[in-house]
């Protein structure tokens, strides 16, 4: 199997769920949101807007400014927890709010992949990114709540993903097994009527 620096640092990559309260040194932060810039994009679009909160301030004003009750799929909640949970950001310093124009083509997408750039940069630098998917459309889904959007996402634009960062307490010393027998190698396409039986 080959290794190397960048596929070392993927595997060790964890969501963490637990920070410690030490704030994050800002050429860290930009280094980290720089590398959501580099990410992929669909017709390099680069649609995306990061909306970046560092005090206890601005994350109480994101948990008032979110819809009262969860959406109807996320009502299976852990047992114990609030709305919207985690409702302590697992006590990191940091809030990433990935937000991107729909115009672009494929939006999920681009935003998704910065978030994947960011995750890997953040390993790299000993710090941690968990992603909130919690904190995406579902947090401004009300007529009501739609006007706070406007204090965290520019206008005409979507969140899709929210993440935490920080410095994590605890590292995990070995990671879950990867799923095995996921790939399907195609070599040649079978003709549709072998597929899915002779046409009428």
């Amino acid at each position: 199997m080959i290794e190397n620096a960048v596929l070392t640092n993927m595997k060790s990559r964890f969501c963490c769920r637990s920070f410690k309260s030490d704030a994050v040194e800002r050429e860290k932060l930009e280094a980290i949101l720089e590398a959501g810039k580099y990410a992929a994009s669909g017709h390099n679009a680069q649609g995306w807007h990061f909306t970046v909160i560092t005090t206890e301030e601005g994350k109480q004003d994101l948990l008032d400014a979110v819809c009262p009750e969860p959406p109807e799929f996320k009502k299976l909640a852990p047992p114990g927890a609030t709305w919207p949970f985690p409702a302590d950001f697992f006590g990191a310093p940091v809030v990433i709010m990935i937000s991107y124009d729909p115009k672009c083509p494929w939006p999920d997408c681009g935003a998704y992949m910065a978030a994947a750039n960011m995750m890997n940069a953040a390993q790299s630098l000993g710090l941690s990114i968990c992603p909130l998917t919690v904190y995406s459309k579902d947090v401004f889904r009300t007529e009501e709540t739609a006007v706070n959007k406007a204090k965290f996402i520019p206008e005409g634009y979507q969140l899709y993903l929210s993440m935490v960062l920080g410095y994590p307490k605890v590292t995990p010393d070995h990671k879950a097994p990867r799923r095995e027998n996921v790939e399907n190698y195609i070599r040649r396409l079978q003709k549709l009527e072998e597929l899915t039986g002779s046409f009428p």
